[in-house]
C-alpha cells in the first residue's frame, strides 16, 4: 500500500494541491483515464469542503492492489449535509454536479464524523485495464 497525505488548511489553492498530490502518487501505477477519475473525485471533494464547510483540512490517498481510497476532511459537523444520493443538476444549474460526479465515478463513498469534524471517503476500484502493473 502507498499512502500520501497533505494538509490543505490555509492553502490558497487547495484543489490544485490535491490534484497534484493525486497525480504524483498515481504516476506509473494506473492508466491515465483512471487517474483522471481519481483526480476529479479528489477535486470535487475538496471543492465541496471549501464551499460548504469553509475549508478543507486535509486529504489523504491510499493506493491498494484493488484501487484507491480518498479521504477529505473538513471541520463541519453536520454529516447529514452530505446527501447519500445526490440529484443530477439540470443544464441551467450553476453548481450541484460535484457529489453527483463522485457518486457516478466512485465504486462507493460516504461521510463519517471524526474528532476534528467530518470526512468524506471515496473508494475507486480498478477496472479491467486500469492498473499498469
Amino acid at each position: 500500500m502507498t499512502h500520501a497525505a497533505i494538509d490543505l488548511y490555509g492553502l490558497e489553492a487547495p484543489q490544485s494541491a490535491a490534484r497534484h498530490m493525486v497525480r504524483t502518487t498515481l504516476a506509473g501505477t494506473a492508466d491515465s483515464e483512471y487517474t483522471d477519475d481519481v483526480v476529479l473525485v479528489a477535486d470535487e471533494l475538496v471543492g465541496n469542503a471549501v464551499e460548504h464547510a469553509g475549508a478543507a483540512l486535509d486529504i489523504c490517498l491510499d493506493v491498494y492492489d484493488w484501487g484507491v481510497a480518498i479521504q477529505v476532511r473538513d471541520d463541519g459537523e453536520d454529516t447529514t449535509a452530505v446527501p447519500g444520493a445526490p440529484p443530477a443538476a439540470d443544464e441551467y444549474d450553476e453548481g450541484g454536479r460535484g457529489l453527483f460526479l463522485v457518486d457516478v465515478l466512485a465504486s462507493a463513498w460516504g461521510v463519517q464524523r471524526d474528532k476534528k469534524g467530518k470526512r468524506v471517503i471515496a473508494i475507486l476500484l480498478y477496472r479491467a485495464g486500469d492498473a499498469d502493473r
